[in-house]
């Protein structure tokens, strides 16, 4: 494909009509240089040059949709719509070749807005003809099997995410599906689909053997599966894209906040949990005060009553071990003893007289009044609670707070309790501050819906990687009943049935695809080693570079022959890599598809510079389209390139008009009358 002329009318930043020609190669001139500082047009240029060709699957949307219409109406430019102007269109010439013959095209999309709803209106010429509606669809099925998005999408050239692209865990599929169209090998994989599909033909589906029929069924079933896995590995990294853009703008967001004068995320979130932290403290504090106001504060202020109850408990129990002691020894036990003495003790009294029983009384008497509880009136003492041992040990160990309790730890207490709510009062007020200014609440409202959807993205993923898990499962099942099936028909097959004719062409086309496939590589192998060895400084070069026919899986080996792997490459250097990958599939494939370079020299030092302006620019492509900045090319590098520029464009947006002028020259280039 050769991109001729794009018209961009009331666009994004393109106000009003705004053309590039395009003319073809002359000699080693293949370079369409355009120039423009951040925000003049070139984002916009590119995309108006896929939405152009492929309408509604430039989003991958297969037709026009709500939001495809949705992304359309914020493109309309805003100033054509305050004039009245409710329409936008992109108009794009290129030519293709198809079997031999260069085919030009021109494709016009217009856009209408009326009544708050898109109207798209699309017309797409074969020279001077215009297509019909069935010659359209087979255009686009054209374009869809031999340039899909995808492949023009791989041609794009990024330089300040190239690296981003490349430590990508989908870099090797993309490359597999660019190196699979490019040679026009994937057309196996479609023969051997349409194998599948008319073997599932109901006609010839019921002439098959029970054995064939669940074997066609299982090969369909795992067609499927492949295309459900696809899908979620896709859309995981879709998403895994999306969640790193929602980083970026939140981290964006918090600057921002943060120029205004207000407090970043983390600042916030550290306050806020400050702010937790003082309110449990001022809740735990504000429960020990409730405590010791019901529990202990009624007894400090009895201190006196709560004495005399202990005092009481302590005669009560030495009142009832008095008793207990009476009781047992009595009049029984303690005169019994004494009499078993007498017999061995003649007991006289002063007279001589024998006094044995009068001395058992008083002994009884004088040791029960030695056992008389001290400062109890046995007469007048009542036992009043009669607690039990828990009882007395719980009141003699109230008495002791009571007795150690201090009035300073309340005090204390509520001077913690005010200081807790001034703390808090602050950190809110530094919080609700921020949320006041009406700037600053914009940029929180922004940050919280950014917020929102990257947890919302985070979750999408989880549940996405879990269905991937289960479809995974579910195809590795498949795998072990397509074997086991596999076996069945062969004992039970039959020569020359439909079945086994289908099988042996599908046998045929996979080792066929696989031969040509190994072929391909290796001139892709050699491309990439010439070119990438030619590029890099002297004592950098690779001595080998291989793909792996199946999984595409890159391996490199420098000079001393030790793995070379993609993530220890610098920046630049992994520029080199992919540009160098990119020009071996395309001279390999001898396929002409605009290469697209933006930020070209971006990562890249003098010597890597000076090598892809020798070396590559000049053999890269039939057409190349650089967008750059004067920083990045500067005046050095635009008169090195010069030579091999066809033509030049430089982007500016005017504010006067606001409209995007377009010059014919770079930044250090006059115009040429």
């Amino acid at each position: 494909m050769q991109i001729n002329k794009l018209v961009i009318n009331n666009f994004g930043i393109y106000y009003g009509r705004n053309e590039f020609s395009f003319g073809s190669k002359k000699g080693r001139s293949n370079i369409i240089l355009i120039g423009g500082e951040n925000g003049s047009g070139k984002t916009t240029f590119l995309s108006a040059i896929k939405l152009a060709i492929y309408g509604p699957l430039f989003l991958g949307y297969k037709s026009v949709n709500t939001k495809y219409m949705d992304y359309i109406k914020d493109k309309i430019n805003l100033y054509a719509l305050a004039e009245g102007t409710n329409e936008a269109s992109i108009e794009i010439q290129f030519t293709i070749r198809n079997h031999g013959e260069t085919e030009h095209y021109k494709i016009i999309r217009q856009w209408k807005l009326i009544n708050e709803s898109v109207k798209e209106y699309a017309q797409i010429f074969k020279g001077d003809l215009i297509l019909n509606e069935r010659e359209t669809e087979e255009f686009y099925h054209f374009l869809r099997r031999y340039l899909p998005p995808s492949l023009f999408d791989f041609f794009f050239f990024d330089g300040e995410k190239v690296q981003q692209y490349v430590l990508d865990p989908r870099f090797e599929s993309n490359v597999k599906e660019a190196f699979m169209t490019l040679f026009n090998l994937d057309l196996f994989d479609i023969l051997k689909e349409d194998l599948l599909k008319y073997l599932k033909q109901e006609n010839v589906f019921a002439n098959l053997t029970e054995e064939q029929r669940q074997y066609t069924q299982i090969e369909h079933d795992l067609r499927n599966q492949e295309n459900v896995i696809n899908r979620l590995e896709t859309r995981i990294a879709e998403l895994k894209e999306k969640l790193k853009d929602t980083q970026v703008k939140i981290q964006e967001l918090e600057r921002e906040f943060s120029n205004q004068g207000g407090i970043m995320a983390r600042e916030r979130e550290e306050l806020n949990n400050k702010i937790f932290a003082m309110e449990q403290e001022k809740k735990q504090i504000s429960e020990k005060i409730k405590e010791i106001a019901a529990n202990l504060l009624p007894f400090v202020i009895t201190q006196k009553l709560v004495q005399k109850v202990v005092i009481q408990i302590e005669n009560e129990e030495r009142v009832q071990r008095y008793k207990t002691l009476k009781e047992e020894l009595g009049n029984e036990t303690l005169p019994h003893v004494l009499k078993s003495l007498s017999h061995k003790f003649h007991i006289t009294d002063q007279s001589g007289n024998e006094a044995t029983s009068s001395f058992i009384t008083e002994i009884n008497k004088r040791l029960f009044d030695l056992l008389k509880p001290i400062g109890v009136n046995l007469d007048k003492f009542k036992i009043i609670h009669e607690m039990t041992k828990e009882q007395k040990h719980a009141m003699h160990e109230l008495f002791k707070q009571v007795q150690k309790f201090n009035g300073k730890e309340i005090n204390n207490y509520f001077a913690r309790m005010d200081q807790l709510t001034n703390e808090i009062y602050n950190a809110k007020k530094q919080i609700e501050h921020n949320l006041k200014d009406d700037v600053l609440k914009d940029i929180v409202n922004r940050l919280n819906e950014q917020t929102r959807i990257h947890e919302q993205i985070k979750y999408e993923i989880e549940a996405n990687e879990a269905k991937l898990v289960e479809a995974r499962k579910f195809y590795n099942e498949l795998m072990v009943q397509k074997e086991k099936a596999a076996k069945r028909v062969y004992q039970a097959q039959k020569d020359g049935n439909i079945f086994e004719l289908c099988q042996k062409l599908n046998r045929v086309l996979s080792k066929y695809q696989e031969i040509q496939i190994n072929k391909y590589l290796g001139t892709v192998e050699t491309y990439f080693l010439q070119m990438f060895n030619s590029l890099m400084r002297k004592g950098q070069f690779l001595n080998s570079f291989k793909i792996d026919p199946y999984t595409f899986e890159l391996t490199m080996l420098n000079h001393a022959n030790s793995p070379v792997f993609k993530h220890s490459l610098s920046a630049g250097e992994t520029q080199i890599f992919f540009l160098s990958l990119l020009w071996a599939l395309l001279k390999a494939s001898k396929q002409q598809i605009p290469l697209v370079l933006d930020t070209l020299f971006g990562r890249l030092d003098h010597t890597h510079k000076e090598n892809l302006i020798k070396k590559y620019l000049p053999v890269a492509g039939e057409q190349i389209i650089i967008l750059s900045t004067n920083t990045e090319i500067d005046e050095h590098y635009y008169n090195k390139i010069k030579p091999y520029i066809q033509q030049e464009f430089l982007l500016s947006f005017n504010r006067d008009t606001n409209r995007v002028d377009i010059s014919n020259n770079y930044f250090f280039q006059k115009v040429m009358n």
